[in-house]
């Protein structure tokens, strides 16, 4: 019986019916002990006796695949990043790696909207507030007369990007692979450099792929170029933003606030700073948590393991 590893959180939450599923097609699972993902030592530990590995973001690199040697056929990631994975070493021993790419381009993109709609009419600080017993009148601004600027235009970029427009916002992006204008319900969004997207954007959100060189690519310079009244949106990589540089700009006010849902380490330490501050929306990473795209990763997910393993 051919053995599949099983780490990523989202399956592992459902243990029972997918303990059931894989039984069912013929599979023996291995279910990992995991937090959040599996490092690269986790792997070294679970792999060498394994067929597949449905994996979450686990650290998998070239000593991974090393250990796991020819016994490994396949990796089938949950949901859409690959980041993690040693895409290199992945070719090097023969082992294909299959994603679901654009599975969460709505749902992702919906959060952002919140965090947009949240940080532009001080939401979440209202509710706060009241909870403190206060009553606030804070001002704030229409997504309508705002300028978005997405970095990143992908799936879930180009999706914020219409969402955006749909109320009213002027959209400009940045994504080296993608140079034309992309029109949507007779507005245009429009490709721009970096440093446009850092001066002028009421709000920068970020929907890019994570790399070393994307690496702390949102830092002190970009953020100083950023205006005062302007706010920064993740839903992409925690990594892609030097936390440090954001703490910084927020406690200085260079930035009006920001909307996190990823984090440089998660969950978030206990002793952060961004859960003192209140111009700060914090999520937990789980912006693809709805019901339709969460099934389809799940089913699709399983597709890809079964069209190596069969």
């Amino acid at each position: 019986m051919k053995r599949v590893l099983v780490s990523n959180i989202m399956m592992l939450k459902e243990k029972p019916r997918f303990d059931t599923e894989l039984k069912a097609i013929g599979y023996e699972p291995v279910w990992a002990d995991v937090s959040q993902f599996l490092t690269e030592a986790d792997c070294l530990k679970l792999v060498g006796d394994i067929d597949g590995w449905l994996a979450g973001d686990d650290k998998i690199t070239h000593k991974v695949f090393e250990k796991a040697g020819p016994r490994l056929k396949v990796i089938a990631k949950w949901g859409t990043g690959i980041d993690s994975i040693d895409r290199e070493a992945a070719k090097e021993f023969d082992v294909p790696v299959l994603n679901s790419p654009g599975a969460f381009a709505n749902t992702v993109a919906e959060v952002a909207i919140h965090y947009m709609l949240s940080l532009a009419r001080s939401l979440v600080t209202i509710d706060r507030s009241i909870r403190r017993n206060e009553w606030p009148k804070f001002q704030g601004i229409e997504l309508g007369s705002a300028k978005v600027g997405v970095i990143g235009f992908g799936a879930i970029g180009r999706r914020i990007g219409q969402l955006s427009s749909c109320f009213g916002s002027e959209v400009h992006f940045y994504d080296p692979m993608v140079k034309e204008v992309i029109s949507f319900n007779g507005k245009d969004m429009t490709p721009s450099s970096l440093d446009d997207i850092a001066q002028n954007s009421d709000f920068v959100c970020l929907a890019c792929n994570y790399s070393q060189e994307s690496h702390h690519m949102i830092g002190a310079e970009f953020l100083e170029k950023m205006k005062p009244s302007a706010f920064l949106v993740n839903v992409a990589r925690g990594p892609l933003v030097d936390e440090t540089a954001l703490v910084a700009a927020l406690e200085a006010k260079k930035i009006a606030g920001a909307g996190l849902d990823v984090f440089e380490q998660e969950p978030l330490p206990a002793d952060s700073k961004f859960r003192s501050m209140e111009n700060v929306v914090l999520g937990s990473h789980n912006a693809n948590n709805s019901l339709t795209a969460v099934e389809y990763v799940h089913a699709n997910t399983l597709k890809n393991l079964q069209s190596i393993l069969g």
